[in-house]
């Protein structure tokens, strides 16, 4: 039966992982209960049934124990945004008379197994020292579907539309938290009149200009030139500079692209004294679609020593103008619970690239994500070949999952099933599709099938870049979790031209978990949508009608080393 429940929150979601420790015959699924503190256990809602049913209506939803759920990990994406909760899971039984042209269940009351129930967690970051804040960005998403459906045959014009406009629902749901949480940052920022340092790579969104705008002088901004190409971003960026000067902000410009970026998106917020208090980076660019159809994080930081780092940092590219820094000093800070590097660049020697490096080596139980194309010299290179039966660094037992936006270009050399990279002992590997096999790419539902999906939004044009964040994560769950992210795209160019930032944090769980968590939900949705797109995906029609799903997932190695990767050995 179920041994061991576990539940792992972020700013927006909490995973949900259990442990079976034997085969549970007639197994319809799974019903997954939540309890606030004090309250009563409700089933969580499940939006896809049994093969031969269809919807009532689109986005139709029902409890799961109803509609169970046939996997071992769930993701409530609903979860209370205060107050703690705990989950508990009880399995979903066939009835004895169901068949597959009527299916019928037995639904289970909450457990009283105690092991059946995770301990109590909370959305609620408080005023840890480090954060991580995310937006809602997937639009391959079958609610933004629906709610696209009335523009008819031009979605991703009317998606265009709503994020050009502040304010917009929709808009706000896409951006999520992360927006929430920096514009109550600058919000503070412009009612106590403390001045804020930002380094931006470009800027097009107008709710982000407006609060700049609102600042006036008290805003200090080193703006790059995106792209530095004849492009509608590059145009953008220079009017919005504009625009800033005109309210009298405080900006230059560090015009360096396209042969190296001023690719930062951090901002330094100021004490009421004027000393460096906190810091926010990470991967949100300040544009429309930076902030709300990109999959992107920020990390806040409340800690005064990383602060002034950046502070300095910043100061050094404002002098500098649009002449490379040179060899940039590596910085550490502590916090109440983890140790933090903090690299810009360019650095010396990949140094920093060197270090992520080694901790990727050191890995015990997983890696997990998310990357917008590291380039064949960057990260990637290490972590795949801690999958590869042919590479020493080889581990078996070791649970790997990410997404690129992009994979590196393959050499016209390499094979069309391998991808020539760099690994973490410097030299050029050749990698077969198979050890990239746990490496996706973002997908969409491409085509309705009379069934529970419809068309959804591609990613393409304005949309192209689907995952923007740049994080990696290592063993969140073990006794030495690692969290890299920043503006840094991981790659070899990252570390020798760009204005960039890597931040590392070592030891702090709740954050590692935290960033897991919204990786795993990423994940989740694209593997699905790839898997949906083959000939096996399209024939699928919903929930399956026996117990061969749980028959074939209970002994499955993938299975054993996710459930360990949560929950332990």
């Amino acid at each position: 039966m179920i041994t061991a429940v576990g539940a792992f929150p972020s700013c927006d979601q909490v995973q949900i992982v259990w442990r079976l420790d034997a085969m549970i015959p007639g197994c319809a699924g799974f019903v997954v209960f939540r309890q606030a503190e004090g309250g009563a256990p409700e089933a969580l809602n499940t939006w896809v049934g049994f093969e031969g049913e269809a919807p009532a209506s689109p986005g139709e939803h029902r409890p799961s124990s109803q509609w169970p759920v046939q996997k071992t990990s769930w993701i409530d994406y609903l979860a209370p945004e205060t107050g703690r909760v705990r989950y508990g899971v009880a399995p979903v039984l066939f009835a004895a008379e169901s068949t597959a042209a009527a299916v019928k269940v037995v639904a289970p009351a909450a457990p009283t197994d105690g092991a059946a129930w995770s301990g109590y967690v909370t959305l609620d970051q408080a005023e840890a020292p480090v954060t991580a804040w995310f937006n809602r960005g997937t639009i391959s998403a079958q609610w933004l579907a629906r709610k696209l459906q009335l523009a008819g045959d031009k979605p991703a014009q009317a998606l265009a539309t709503i994020i050009d406009t502040p304010g917009d629902p929709v808009r706000n749901f896409l951006a999520g938290p992360a927006r929430e949480r920096l514009v109550s940052h600058l919000d503070q920022a412009i009612a106590d009149g403390r001045d804020i340092y930002a380094a931006l790579f470009e800027l097009d969104d107008k709710e982000l200009i407006g609060k700049l705008t609102s600042l006036g002088g008290k805003a200090h901004v080193v703006l790059g030139n995106s792209d530095g190409k004849d492009s509608n971003n590059t145009h953008h960026t220079d009017a919005s500079a504009a625009t800033l000067a005109a309210a009298g902000v405080d900006v230059v410009r560090r015009k360096t692209a396209p042969s190296r970026f001023a690719h930062n998106k951090f901002v330094v917020f100021t004490a009421a004294d004027g000393t460096p208090e906190r810091v926010w980076t990470g991967s949100i660019n300040w544009t429309e679609t930076g902030v709300c159809t990109q999959n992107s994080n920020g990390l806040d930081l409340y800690n005064g020593d990383a602060a002034k780092a950046f502070r300095a940092h910043w100061q050094a590219m404002h002098d500098a103008g649009d002449d490379k820094i040179v060899e940039p000093a590596a910085h550490s800070a502590s916090t109440t619970v983890g140790d933090l590097d903090i690299w810009f660049t360019p650095a010396a020697s990949h140094a920093d690239l060197h270090e992520a490096a080694a901790l990727i080596k050191a890995a015990k139980s997983g890696i997990l994500f998310l990357m917008l194309n590291p380039g064949p010299a960057g990260l990637l290179g290490p972590i795949v070949e801690r999958l590869s039966p042919l590479d020493g660094d080889y581990d078996p037992n070791l649970y790997v999952r990410g997404v690129l936006n992009n994979f590196p270009n393959r050499s016209k050399a390499d094979a069309k099933d391998q991808l020539s990279l760099l690994t973490s002992e410097g030299t050029v590997q050749q990698f077969s599709d198979s050890d990239l096999s746990r490496v996706l790419k973002p997908a969409w539902v491409s085509a309705g099938a009379g069934d529970w999906w419809q068309k959804e939004l591609s990613s393409t044009s304005k949309f192209a870049i689907a995952v923007h964040s740049k994080v990696i994560v290592i063993d969140p769950c073990g006794a030495n979790p690692v969290v890299m992210t920043g503006s840094h795209n991981f790659s070899d160019r990252a570390s020798t031209a760009n204005d960039d930032n890597l931040v590392i944090v070592k030891g702090d769980h709740a954050l590692a978990q935290a960033y897991a968590v919204n990786i795993m939900g990423i994940y989740g949705e694209y593997r699905f949508r790839a898997w949906r797109n083959t000939p096996a995906g399209q024939q699928d029609k919903g929930l399956k009608t026996t117990d061969d799903w749980l028959k074939q997932r209970i002994d499955a190695q993938w299975l054993a080393r996710e459930t360990a990767f949560w929950l332990g050995v």
